[in-house]
């Protein structure tokens, strides 16, 4: 039976059919069920959930858990559940750019190999249900050209200019991290705390010029560069394709291009089993040197460069023509030679003062400041999770918001990588952060992290939670986030006298009225 939906009051001055007559005239322009003769408003849909949109399941679990659901859903399953951006989407409009766009399936950054491969998988067997139903193969769409955006987004990025790189770290760390600060002009790109930046790199000049050596190449060959336009092999190589994360269809191009037939066997198994995480195309080239791949067929078969994402360490109140940043370089060894991050190298070293760099907003979810200014708020964010934290701060300040702020903040060791100390004791002598707390791993023989801390003084944190808190947290997905996760759940299950999954709903609420919010890679 309809439910009746009265919003005029029985006290208002209508007789009674004239007040029935209003309640079922606003229910159904609401969409509401109501009466009206007899008459009900449409039935309101249920939300859709999505079960696997977890970054903490492994893939498998995510899915069994897609299993039976519309292709676009199974597609979505396989991403990385970050809805980090770096793709240009959100996981679902990814999924289903792919279903029915023709997207890309490479595009998923933190996803990597095993969100590739795992796509392959699922478009292989859709096109394989497609062809027996159909009268021949069903054709790839061709992804749709996308509008141009407005100045500052992924379409349409600003070439902006690089204004300062600092080392924030002191002689003898193990770690090097910078504050990187890009000019934004009078170019009237607009940022908010919690936004990050996209940054669309270069390679390294020698890694590419290693590899048109190797496979024999001047890098002045024309070729059809992704978008259709001829260029220039090498600056094809240098700005538009990934040359670190070689594909399997890209091992096996090289296979059939490999002179010696043991190199050619190798490749075809490794093409097979899928490359290991860290072998760039410059390795494999240098561990079977016979192969000699056309340079057409290596543009056409390599993934695009993607984008980068730094969070925004900066608030635009307070900087409103620049862009702040922290930059962790990477640099590490693999397989005897020692590799640099793509973006990390390019935005912090090889780009001189006054560079120029193609630059985007890649606009937050929810990952804000609470607009309420008396609201309490909790920031764990270790190494360069400070970043946004330091964003939220400056919004605060700029707003005079009276709420407390607690920062949780840890790094290996307190002498050399106590990173932006001056402005975080400032802000606590000035009460602007109420509480510090920090961890630095390796200042003592047993190990201390943020989620030490956190369990450490769980009787005060619980106090900030049931005095209305909100947590955010920002930094490292695979341990940092699940050991703090870990952490809170353990904290409301001791300090709220709950049991497990008493504990569970408690965050699982947290989350849902935005006030356990996320911002991992």
């Amino acid at each position: 039976m309809p439910t009746q939906v009265d919003l005029i009051p029985e006290d208002a001055p209508f007789e009674a059919e004239q007040r029935e007559w209003l309640n079922g005239l606003i229910a159904a322009l609401a969409g509401w069920e109501g009466s009206l003769g007899g008459a009900t408003g449409q039935e309101q849909k249920s939300e859709e959930s999505f079960p696997w949109h977890d970054p903490a399941m492994e893939m498998d679990e995510r899915m069994e858990l897609a299993a039976g659901k519309p292709y676009e859903r199974q597609l979505m399953a396989a991403m990385a559940q970050l809805d980090c951006g770096q793709c240009g989407y959100l996981c679902k409009t990814y999924a289903e750019a792919i279903a029915f766009d023709g997207e890309d399936l490479n595009r998923c950054v933190p996803g990597a190999k095993e969100t590739e491969r795992k796509l392959k998988e699922l478009v292989a067997e859709q096109q394989a249900a497609n062809a027996d139903t159909q009268d021949g193969p069903e054709e790839k769409p061709k992804p749709k050209p996308k509008a141009k955006g407005p100045l500052g987004t992924r379409d349409n990025p600003l070439m902006a200019r690089l204004k300062a790189s600092t080392p924030l770290n002191a002689e003898g760390s193990t770690k090097d991290t910078r504050h990187v600060v890009i000019d934004l002009g009078d170019s009237g790109v607009y940022y908010e705390a919690g936004d990050s930046m996209g940054i669309f790199p270069e390679n390294d000049p020698r890694t590419v010029d290693a590899i048109l050596a190797d496979i024999e190449a001047s890098g002045g060959e024309k070729v059809v560069a992704p978008d259709g336009e001829t260029r220039l092999f090498r600056q094809v190589l240098l700005k538009e394709l990934d040359i670190t994360k070689p594909s399997d269809d890209v091992i096996a191009l090289l296979a059939d291009s490999a002179g010696d037939a043991e190199e050619a066997e190798d490749l075809r198994m490794l093409a097979e089993r899928g490359v290991e995480e860290g072998q760039s195309l410059l390795e494999i080239l240098r561990v079977y040197p016979s192969a000699r791949p056309d340079v057409q067929k290596l543009v056409d078969r390599l993934g695009p460069l993607q984008p980068r994402l730094y969070s925004i360490a900066s608030s635009g109140r307070k900087y409103p023509n620049e862009i702040h940043t922290t930059v962790a370089v990477l640099k590490t060894a693999l397989y005897g030679r020692g590799y640099k991050g793509v973006a990390s190298t390019f935005l912090a070293k090889r780009l001189s003062r006054n560079g120029e760099v193609p630059i985007y907003i890649q606009p937050s979810q929810e990952f804000r400041v609470n607009a309420d200014p008396d609201h309490p708020a909790i920031m764990i964010g270790p190494g360069t999770g400070i970043a946004p934290f330091m964003a939220f701060l400056q919004e605060r300040e700029a707003r005079a918001d009276p709420g407390r702020n607690w920062v949780f903040f840890g790094n290996p060791e307190s002498a050399r990588d106590h990173i932006y100390r001056d402005a975080l004791e400032g802000w606590r002598k000035s009460g602007l952060i109420t509480r510090l707390t920090l961890a630095f791993s390796r200042d003592q023989e047993q190990k201390v992290y943020v989620q030490t801390r956190m369990l450490e003084q769980a009787r005060e944190f619980w106090a900030w939670l049931e005095a209305g808190a909100t947590i955010y947290i920002c930094g490292d997905a695979e341990r940092m986030a699940k050991d703090v996760d870990v952490a809170l759940h353990q904290i409301v299950r001791e300090q709220g006298g709950l049991d497990e999954k008493q504990a569970a709903r408690y965050v699982e609420t947290l989350a849902s009225e935005h006030r356990y919010l996320r911002d991992v890679y």
